[in-house]
């Protein structure tokens, strides 16, 4: 049961979403930048897995934010401020986990008609096929169509790990070689560097943050609600997992909220 406190923490940012929806801005000041994690998006009316999100649903969250007053920038330019101790505010970045076939069919057009950039983590040893770690989830992008994706300038590839493990329950060696081995075969696929990475089910712990480091990588992203500030911790970025019941009101909501009402 909550307490009173967390309620309270819950209503806050719901004034600013009432006015957003009668065509106010949201507030940035102060408030960091906020990191975007969609699934797949598509029309498929037998896909009932979570976060599957309809085009037009998506389309209206990058056109509301915008007109937030909301600024869409690479999800590497979110860790490169973080890094640099540089200003986050009003920023927000797309990305997608898992590298489904939504992506390239309905996500990747909506992002160029609008030019708002993404970053794809892609699970590299599950290409072209039904994902083995989510039943009833539409196939994966192979090898070919996520180069493909990256030719238009604003998608970038990211990964996350070869199989979709869990990684603080795996051994310190798969772990390692979850790590190193997905960032040197998507490096391959897109021509560019690997170095942000994703935790697979958004599971992490120190040992899990350490390794992540070790492996080269200068910036990992997990699924606690929250926003990106100054201080937080570049090997556990929170991100805001985004369903199909996200309306605007939502999603307004939660872009709106403080940072101290996220714990």
């Amino acid at each position: 049961m909550s307490t009173l406190s967390e309620l309270v923490q819950q209503c806050r940012g719901i004034p600013s979403a009432a006015l957003a929806r009668v065509g106010r801005g949201l507030p940035t000041k102060g408030l960091g930048a906020a990191v975007l994690c969609y699934h797949d998006i598509g029309t498929d009316p037998t896909n009932h897995t979570d976060y599957y999100v309809s085009p037009d649903r998506f389309r209206s969250h990058l056109e509301r934010i915008r007109s937030w007053g909301l600024t869409f920038v690479p999800l590497a330019e979110i860790a490169d401020r973080l890094l640099a101790s540089r200003d986050l505010d009003g920023l927000v970045a797309v990305t997608f986990d898992d590298a489904l076939i939504g992506v390239q069919e309905y996500a990747a057009p909506i992002l160029e008609s609008l030019r708002v950039p993404a970053t794809v983590f892609v699970v590299s040893g599950v290409l072209g096929i039904e994902p083995p770690f989510w039943p009833g989830a539409a196939r994966t992008l192979t090898g070919a169509e996520l180069h493909e994706l990256t030719t238009s300038g604003l998608i970038t590839l990211a990964s996350h790990t070869c199989t979709h493990a869990s990684l603080p329950d795996v051994t310190p060696d798969d772990r390692a070689r979850e790590l190193r081995d997905s960032s040197a075969a998507i490096a391959a696929m897109s021509g560019a560097r690997v170095d942000l990475f994703a935790y697979p089910s958004g599971h992490h712990d120190l040992d899990t943050e350490q390794a992540t480091a070790a492996a080269g990588y200068r910036a990992a992203f997990t699924f606690s609600f929250g926003r990106v500030t100054p201080t937080t911790d570049p090997f556990a970025i929170p991100r805001f997992c985004i369903g199909p019941d996200h309306d605007s009101f939502r999603l307004a909501r939660q872009l709106a909220r403080p940072i101290s009402a996220w714990t």
